[in-house]
């Protein structure tokens, strides 16, 4: 009998349809020899469907296809079955999965949310786990691991709107200690949403202000000039890792725009280039691979992440930007020049995972203790 893997994508997320095009494309590329795949589809209004049509990026084009044509169900467990059963008055089972696997993105869903949610129903997933997933979905909680840690990261200050909003001049002063251009990002969402460059002090309003409306948390930091952009990601556990080729970004805006790295890339008129591999020295190329993978056992990551790194190509300095849990397309691309194709590359993920449900079964997770043997409701009351 064949796993059945459930790959759950969509969600309350700006980063919605991006999520789509990531599961749609994955899901071609999942082992169907030993895998049977089990779409599991969460709108924007959180309803689950599945159904084979799932798999197929046109059936996203109309919602009403989807209401009509696939499945609504709810996830449960049924005494460790892991059962996808239909809703209404008459309950039934329509699917059961094995085996979890999100591919989801942005705040709500890839920031430790749908981990939490498949933790408490006892379904086991491919991936990082909710505290290394809310970790890197926090920039300001990134940086201060880092910071920790000895490891390189740009100047920055951090904040909540609430104290923009109560007490702007004081916060303008602490930025005072900061360089222009500055960076101004929503702490916990990606993909380039709510982002701003800014040159000056009468543009910093503004720009919080369309930050804020995306996220109760910002970061400022200070932009480097003369910059140059890498990606590295990492695969396998804290323990056991092997990092990819390192792509470099060249762009013409001041930060990549959210169409511009998801629209389908198109090498003689995208705005973003990709080298990959990076043309960099041995140096360079050692310092990065170091530090990413000082970062994914720093954040106990497993399955796979995607560091991203800035460097100054003036000062001949590299700085350790943001890391992706999930990162768009699974970063597929960056493995291909290691012989590792897409298909092996979610196949050491599953294998991954399903190490980690065996190592659990050694674990003692529950403990009996007896602690409500012989209580009574005045024992409860009087408890200090």
């Amino acid at each position: 009998m064949k796993i059945k893997i459930g790959v759950i994508f969509g969600g309350k997320s700006v980063e919605h349809e991006l999520s789509i095009m990531t599961a749609v494309q994955a899901m071609e590329h999942i082992d169907q020899e030993k895998y049977e795949v089990v779409p599991i589809y969460i709108t924007k209004d959180l309803q689950m469907y599945s159904g084979g049509m799932l798999r197929h990026i046109d059936s996203f084009k109309d919602f009403d296809l989807i209401r009509h044509y696939a499945k609504r169900v709810n996830l449960v467990n049924k005494k460790g079955r892991f059962v996808l059963e239909t809703t209404g008055l008459i309950r039934r089972e329509y699917n059961e999965i094995h085996l979890a696997f999100p591919m989801m993105h942005g705040a709500n869903t890839e920031d430790g949310s749908i981990q939490g949610y498949l933790q408490i129903l006892g379904i086991p997933y491919v991936g990082n786990n909710i505290y290394t997933s809310s970790l890197g979905q926090d920039k300001v909680f990134v940086k201060q691991i880092l910071e920790q840690n000895g490891l390189p990261v740009t100047n920055y200050i951090w904040f909540f709107a609430s104290d923009y909003l109560n007490n702007k001049e004081e916060l303008f002063k602490k930025m005072e200690k900061l360089h222009y251009p500055l960076v101004i990002k929503p702490a916990t969402l990606g993909s380039s949403i709510g982002i701003a460059v800014i040159n000056r002090k009468e543009e910093l309003e503004s720009a919080i202000e369309k930050a804020i409306k995306f996220d109760r948390k910002v970061i400022v930091e200070e932009k480097i000039n003369n910059l140059v952009e890498y990606n590295c990601s990492v695969l396998g556990t804290y323990d056991k890792m092997q990092v990819s080729d390192i792509e470099e970004f060249i762009c013409d805006d001041n930060i990549r725009q959210y169409k511009d790295k998801y629209t389908k890339y198109n090498e003689e008129d995208a705005k973003i280039k990709r080298i990959c591999p990076a043309k960099i020295g041995v140096r360079l190329k050692d310092e990065i691979e170091r530090d990413a993978k000082e970062v994914y056992r720093l954040i106990n990551a497993q399955g796979t992440a995607r560091i991203d790194f800035l460097y100054d190509n003036k000062n001949k300095k590299i700085y350790i930007d943001e890391v992706n849990t999930i990162p768009n397309y699974f970063s597929y691309h960056l493995w291909e020049d290691k012989n590792i194709s897409y298909k092996v590359l979610l196949e050491y993920m599953i294998k991954d995972a399903i190490k980690l449900i065996n190592i659990k079964d050694d674990m003692d997770l529950v403990l009996d203790m007896d602690l409500m043997k012989g209580l009574t409701a005045k024992d409860i009351r009087e408890m200090k």
